[in-house]
């Protein structure tokens, strides 16, 4: 494939191992992934074009290891090192591949070569070739396969959304909400309530959309989790399932058709994209003031191109704008952007829950820069994903950042005039 065939790229649905092995020209070497600031000139054929170039400090990886192996480029070449030259595998490549953020800010860089999807596929040839992975990798594995849950705990907590097991709109809460942060998802439900909707909870028997199988390269456990998944919602004859968490909408809308390799019957989005309708159509309607100065952090899986595409009508993405749509109808409230922010923002160190379980002191730092970030903007960060409001609030008290850390479904809700008190009979999060 011709460096220049920016176009014909996006067309290649390089997503598997398979895909990759024939790819020949793994890198073009113009350095903007690896470089601070603005593409330089770095080679003297063609340079892709500017507005994919984005800001400094860009990829955590290379922040934290401050080593260009840990950038796209880096990966890409070790990768093709694999592929095309028949290097083994060691356990520095095994690192390598999973020291990765998985923000997708790389793709972000070079759509062209797509570094994520050079990592996603490295780290499924690393399972295929049976390599030790990252510990506590196969532990979480199991959890999810066995347990149902990333935690592997027996009980959720304390409440669950008070919702009907039937109807058109799933609302299909995740690990964290369930298990970990309950007033989210009570938040969530009643203003999914209030907004109208014909919207239904699956109870106990919602599992794990599976996405540390995804992002640990473990295809097959990854399929069997779509599978029953997908074939549980056709049984409750869902049209549109609904998430509050950025790691499961991606999952959902972008994972599961690829590795079914088919269209899902009913529609995915994220709850920010069904609260911004229901306000937009007056059936929310905010109106008690909040009067507070905020800032969003923009979890990595709801920005630019939310991360991994092949599909050139994926690659302009709005979906940052939407929470932010949703912000500026809470009256009172004011938004003051960090430096980076959009498309261009910076992860909060969960990095797709590889880097926060594997390696928890790169996954520290990235959280300590971003919130550090944050406190220069405003006092209190507002996301928009359970995971990034989990992170963020352990990034604040090990970094001893004085910080308030909320969720916008909340600060929504007190504008909408509904309880977000809770108490042991609602549960509490932990």
């Amino acid at each position: 494939m011709s460096y220049r065939n920016y176009e014909n790229s996006f067309n290649q649905e390089r997503w598997t191992l398979e895909e990759f092995r024939d790819w020949q020209d793994m890198c073009l070497m113009c350095g903007g992934c690896t470089g601070h600031g603005p593409m330089d000139p770095h080679n003297n054929i063609e340079l892709a074009p500017y507005e994919w170039s984005g800001p400094e400090r860009r990829c955590p990886s290379i922040e934290y290891y401050k080593q260009k192996a840990f950038g796209g480029q880096g990966r890409l070449l070790n990768a093709a090192a694999i592929w095309r030259d028949g290097a083994e595998i060691t356990d520095d490549f095994v690192n390598l591949m999973y020291t990765c953020s998985s923000c997708g800010v790389c793709n972000e860089t070079c759509p062209l070569y797509q570094p994520m999807q050079v990592i996603l596929a490295a780290r499924e040839e690393i399972n295929a070739q049976g390599k030790a992975q990252p510990e506590p990798l196969p532990e979480l594995y199991n959890n999810v396969d066995e347990k149902h849950n990333l935690f592997g705990l027996e009980t959720r907590a304390k409440h669950v959304p008070d919702l009907p097991k039937a109807g058109k709109n799933l609302y299909f809460t995740g690990c964290y909400t369930s298990y970990l942060l309950p007033r989210i998802g009570y938040v969530n439900a009643e203003l999914l309530k209030r907004g109208g909707l014909d919207v239904c909870h699956m109870g106990e028997e919602e599992m794990c959309c599976g996405e540390i199988a995804r992002q640990g390269g473990n295809t097959e456990l990854f399929r069997k989790i779509a599978r029953e998944n997908v074939e549980k919602v056709k049984s409750m004859g869902v049209e549109r399932v609904i998430c509050s968490c950025a790691h499961c909408y991606k999952t959902w809308a972008k994972e599961y058709p690829w590795v079914l390799q088919e269209e899902l019957p009913f529609t995915v989005v994220h709850v920010m994209d069904v609260l911004k309708e229901l306000i937009d159509e007056g059936k929310l309607t905010p109106e008690i003031e909040v009067n507070k100065t905020v800032t969003y952090h923009d979890p990595c899986f709801l920005r630019g191109i939310n991360a991994y595409v092949t599909r050139p009508e994926d690659v302009v993405s709005n979906k940052h704008e939407v929470a932010r749509s949703v912000l500026a109808a809470i009256p009172g409230l004011e938004l003051k952007e960090m430096d980076r922010h959009g498309r261009w923002s910076y992860c909060c160190g969960g990095g797709g829950k590889i880097s926060l379980n594997c390696y928890p002191d790169f996954a520290a730092a990235t959280g300590a820069e971003r919130i550090t970030e944050a406190k220069e903007a405003a006092d209190e960060v507002i996301t928009a994903c359970p995971v990034c409001y989990n992170q963020l609030r352990y990034a604040a008290t090990e970094a001893n950042v004085d910080i308030e850390v909320g969720d916008i479904s909340v600060l929504l809700a007190k504008s909408c005039g509904i309880d977000t008190e809770y108490n042991e009979v609602k549960g509490g999060d932990k």
